[in-house]
């Protein structure tokens, strides 16, 4: 097992994506970390070579079978931000499975446009011919969605503190 911790390690420090090389799930990791720094432009051709055609993805709000279904929802969810960066806390890779501890931070667009939204998360991903063909995130879809709208975020926010004292 590969263990690799990157406290704060920016994505945008990882160099320039590429198809993985055949080193491993390490080069695999380290290709999907560096891809998801082209996300907030829309652009998934960087993803595309690390999903196989059956790829399952699924997180807290729903989930997805086949990479064109993935790669599509990818555009149109990052097209809708002005920014979206990660930084990968920790990298564990048993041979594999790989799973990734991550920090989303992104400011979204529209009304609440230059808002940063911070989100805590770890990906789980399995992996065969050196290809994800499961990938699950895990995050608060409170934190994420919820506590974003108008109204309903400090109604969220004030029960939290609540349960907090």
């Amino acid at each position: 097992m590969t263990v690799s911790k990157h406290p704060e390690q920016d994505i945008a420090s990882v160099p320039q994506a590429r198809p993985p090389a055949g080193d491993g799930n390490t080069d695999l990791a380290d290709a999907l970390k560096r891809a998801y720094c082209s996300l907030a432009t829309g652009n998934t051709s960087e993803l595309a070579p690390l999903y196989s055609e059956d790829v399952y993805f699924e997180d807290p709000s729903h989930g997805i079978q086949g990479k064109a279904a993935l790669l599509e929802r990818f555009q149109h969810l990052y097209s809708k931000v002005d920014s979206c960066n990660f930084k990968f806390h920790q990298t564990l890779d048993t041979g594999g499975e790989i799973f990734l501890a991550w920090t989303m931070i992104l400011r979204q667009r529209g009304p609440k446009s230059g808002e940063v939204i911070r989100v805590e998360g770890a990906s789980f991903l399995k992996v065969r011919n050196n290809c994800i063909y499961y990938h699950r995130d895990y995050f608060d879809l409170g934190a994420f969605v919820y506590e974003n709208v108008p109204m309903l975020g400090s109604i969220i926010k004030r029960i939290k503190q609540r349960l907090a004292s």
